[in-house]
């Protein structure tokens, strides 16, 4: 839920996602625009979202009329395929905007979108080869909603929808097929972690049980974190954390192979995988090498918080590579990889400094991570990056 994002935050002061193909060389154009949302302390949503271009050295400089206010606090937000459109969690309401040509943000119609039905939304997902937006509400049953896309205007109708309980932050395979989300632990329910999967209709967006869903990962009383697809659709990896006496929180990333024909996940062998900290947000660079996570270091104390795992190609097997975790950061708080380079952006996450975007590249032999620079969040109140996503 976009709740728990927020409560991980605030203990740390007492949250797909695009891919594409790569290779060994380094890409000459990043991502065009990046959108980042910030917040105003432990216990306060994100408030607007921040735009920045993207230079082709990785680097960031913000956009004319940033930030774009919300109707309502603001959540997590997702850019739809062809980079038209951004669409925002926002309380009862979606908010629609149009990505200029200038990466400036305005209204599509008849936004903020009224959806008491629905209950709360919670985090989105965009279709990557069709106008479809997948939403999962918080709700006492819990909801996943579809949303086809107006492509001309950016305006949105509800199709169809599934059940699920205490749903989280879904993910969808590159080529479309298939589309998973996590259940959150409920004790006075009896109910378990488990990671749902469906198939989605390409001409409807109607989604389907996917063979043997949901699984049921180790440790059914810890709390799922984000989920990542490496940008192959053959492996899912989901973080989880969950508090441990005297230590506070611990976790580590499970990992499925995805069946290409049924969708049904299978364990790594191996998994689960330690990332030395208990992780927060997680996302595969764009070559699919590389698995990065933004981590709670051991003890909640500061420290390195950017985790590089390798992916084994053949069985989606993780090892950390050397000189994991990475800094600046401190305090990490949301991660992306640029899908058309060897970037990495991360937010920090603490009240002790000005919210900024943080630029590192990414080594596509070693998976050593490099700084390039930061870009403050222009608004001094704000201290922590909650959401960030890219034009692809």
């Amino acid at each position: 839920m976009r709740i728990a994002r927020f409560i991980a935050v605030g203990a740390l002061l007492c949250l797909i996602g695009c891919s594409g193909g790569g290779g060994d060389s380094t890409p000459a154009v990043p991502s065009k625009f990046l959108y980042a949302s910030a917040y105003s302390g432990p216990n306060t949503f994100p408030a607007a979202i921040y735009g920045f271009a993207g230079h082709t050295d990785g680097t960031l400089s913000p956009v004319p009329g940033s930030p774009a206010s919300t109707a309502d606090g603001g959540g997590s937000f997702v850019i739809t395929r062809d980079s038209k459109f951004l669409y925002s969690t926002d309380n009862l309401w979606l908010d629609g905007y149009q990505i200029q040509a200038d990466g400036s943000l305005t209204n599509v119609p008849s936004s903020p979108f009224n959806l008491p039905a629905f209950g709360q939304p919670a985090a989105l997902v965009a279709h990557p080869s069709a106008d479809f937006l997948y939403a999962s509400g918080e709700s006492e049953q819990g909801v996943l909603a579809v949303f086809a896309i107006d492509s001309a205007t950016g305006a949105l109708s509800p199709t169809s929808s599934v059940t699920t309980p205490f749903i989280s932050d879904p993910v969808i395979t590159p080529n479309g097929r298939y589309l998973y989300l996590a259940s959150y632990p409920d004790s006075a329910l009896s109910t378990a972690w488990q990671i749902a999967g469906f198939s989605t209709d390409v001409a409807t967006g109607t989604l389907s049980p996917v063979l043997g869903s949901p699984a049921s990962p180790p440790y059914p009383s810890a709390s799922p974190t984000q989920m990542a697809v490496d940008p192959t659709g053959r492996f899912l990896y989901a973080g989880y954390r969950y508090v441990a006496a005297n230590v506070g929180y611990v976790g580590g990333m499970v990992a499925y192979s995805i069946d290409a024909a049924s969708g049904a996940l299978t364990p790594v062998p191996g998994s689960p995988f330690s990332v030395g900290g208990a992780p927060d947000s997680v996302a595969v660079d764009t070559s699919g090498k590389f698995l990065i996570v933004s981590v709670l270091p051991p003890g909640q104390a500061a420290g390195n918080c950017l985790a590089v795992l390798s992916i084994d190609p053949g069985t989606g097997a993780l090892t950390p590579v050397p000189g994991s975790p990475f800094g600046p950061l401190q305090w990490c708080g949301f991660v992306a990889a640029d899908p058309s380079g060897p970037y990495v952006y991360a937010g920090n996450s603490g009240l002790t400094a000005q919210a900024a975007v943080f630029v590192l590249s990414i080594d596509q032999a070693t998976g050593a991570l490099t700084s390039i620079g930061q870009s403050n969040i222009p608004d001094k109140d704000r201290f922590g990056v909650a959401f960030i996503a890219l034009t692809h």
